[in-house]
């Protein structure tokens, strides 16, 4: 399927046109100001007394002496600066593999508003369009992945935090993000008087993100805190980064606050608790354990194929999922072939009929299925005039066809009229009116060709459905 730019584009006419952008489908660059875009080109300097730089051998920039001066073989030579340093090109960098493969399609609730609009404009889209129109923002995404089959194995899956459906690699990952976001759906929490630890202790630890004391490095519970604070209030910091991070405080009143809080002890009785279950726990560590045993199911699942909402994207760590997504986004941005394809079917299903102008041409979508005029049928002399004035000059606007059939010096009358059998035209699908306010005549064609067109779409169309289907966790 070709993308490539269709007919001339005069300026915009506002009748018949539908204002997505009213409905926040719009690309976000529609409202903002302006901004100045450098073309490149060479030309004057007037740079005044920076230094002018100059491309080397390699294509890097230079200006004067760049290092201390060696003999080689054709003279003396430079070294430069910047030798030793790393990848001197960006060539040189490995390319970006994503962990992932991603595949893009219109989130169920985005989509019935964007193709509720579309319907009612009676407007004829490029699929491109519609399928760059969806992944301007992620949020409009449903977005489905799976490992890549190049390392061979079979029983490799993804893993999903059943809560909230945020997938992760590997299932140890998806358990802690559980536990640090949603432990309040699995345990109630209560605090049990214990004894406060005895001893001397010269500092404690505390979190400078929280503000929370850890307790003592030399207390025997210090690790096991470390290890439950950084599971609930922070899993997307690496830990070692996160106990590097952590302050000691020396000030008794610290010291004593912290021994205070020692004297109670959080334990976590399960909800929903079954016979043969175990009634407190004494640990994060003891209710990820039952959690494991008892209640996985609502925990983590493991599939081939993963499907989740584009919205997460935001709430995500950064990490290999999170990043392969986005490249492909970016991707599928600069040509958004996959994206469209995938979203044929969805389309198909909602009542939109897509054909293809052309062999090799543009493919489009709209609610009004196309209807190719047969060389024997008859309209009405006001019809002919206007279809003959777009088929003598395509892409006019609708002022044009009106000035063309009416003429210059019409009353509102015979203007209105115009208008009006200009838009039965397009609700009976003979005039294709595009977002810009062009319109385009459909061609003549004979029954049987026309018939044959609409088959080779509809095959196409329903080629694409099947990357659609997949698994939802």
């Amino acid at each position: 399927m070709s993308n490539e730019p269709a007919e001339h584009n005069p300026p915009q006419e506002p009748s018949f046109q539908l204002d997505l952008a009213s409905l926040g489908f719009g690309p976000s660059w529609v409202s903002g100001p302006a901004e100045k875009v450098s073309g490149g080109g060479r030309g004057p300097r007037h740079d005044g007394d920076r230094p002018r730089f100059r491309e080397g051998p390699s294509g890097e920039r230079r200006s004067g002496p760049s290092g201390p001066r060696r003999d080689g073989p054709g003279g003396p030579r430079r070294e430069s600066c910047g030798e030793g340093r790393g990848p001197r090109r960006w060539e040189d960098a490995p390319p970006f593999r994503p962990a992932v493969l991603s595949s893009f399609f219109p989130d169920d609730a985005k989509f019935e508003v964007l193709g509720g609009a579309m319907k009612t404009s009676r407007m004829t889209y490029e699929l491109f369009e519609v399928a760059l129109l969806i992944l301007d923002k992620e949020d409009r995404l449903s977005i489905m992945i799976r490992l890549p089959d190049e390392d061979g194995r079979t029983d490799a899956c993804l893993s999903v935090s059943v809560p909230d459906g945020h997938p992760f690699m590997a299932e140890a990952e998806a358990v802690s993000h559980v536990m640090s976001r949603h432990l309040d759906k699995f345990f109630d929490v209560v605090e049990v008087d214990v004894e406060a630890p005895k001893g001397s202790f010269l500092m404690v630890a505390r979190d400078p993100r929280t503000g929370l004391l850890l307790g003592a490095p030399t207390h025997h519970s210090y690790q096991r805190n470390l290890r439950e604070h950084h599971a609930r209030h922070c899993p997307g910091v690496p830990f070692d980064r996160f106990k590097a991070g952590l302050e000691m405080v020396r000030e008794q009143e610290k010291i004593d606050e912290w021994l205070k809080a020692m004297s109670k002890r959080a334990e976590y009785a399960p909800r929903g608790r079954k016979e043969g279950e175990p009634e407190r726990l004494e640990s994060l560590d003891a209710a990820r354990g039952f959690l494991l045993a008892f209640r996985k199911e609502q925990v983590v699942r493991s599939h081939r194929e993963v499907r989740f909402a584009g919205r997460l994207l935001g709430e995500m760590a950064p990490g290999p999922i999170r990043d392969s997504v986005r490249f492909e986004i970016e991707r599928q941005r600069a040509f958004p072939l996959q994206t469209a394809n995938g979203i044929r079917g969805r389309l198909n299903r909602e009542g939109f009929h897509i054909y293809r102008k052309g062999k090799k041409g543009i493919h489009y979508a709209c609610a009004v299925r196309r209807r190719c005029r047969d060389p024997k049928a008859t309209f009405s002399d006001s019809l002919t005039k206007i279809l003959a004035a777009l088929d003598t000059c395509p892409g006019q606007h609708v002022k044009d066809v009106v000035a063309a059939v009416a003429g210059d010096q019409a009353d509102d009358a015979a203007r209105a009229k115009v208008v009006g059998e200009l838009s039965f035209l397009i609700g009976e699908g003979y005039v294709a009116n595009l977002p810009d306010g062009r319109l385009f005549a459909q061609p003549v064609l004979s029954e049987a060709k026309a018939a044959e067109e609409q088959e080779d779409d509809g095959e196409e169309a329903g080629s694409a459905e099947a990357p659609e289907e997949g698994k939802q966790a």
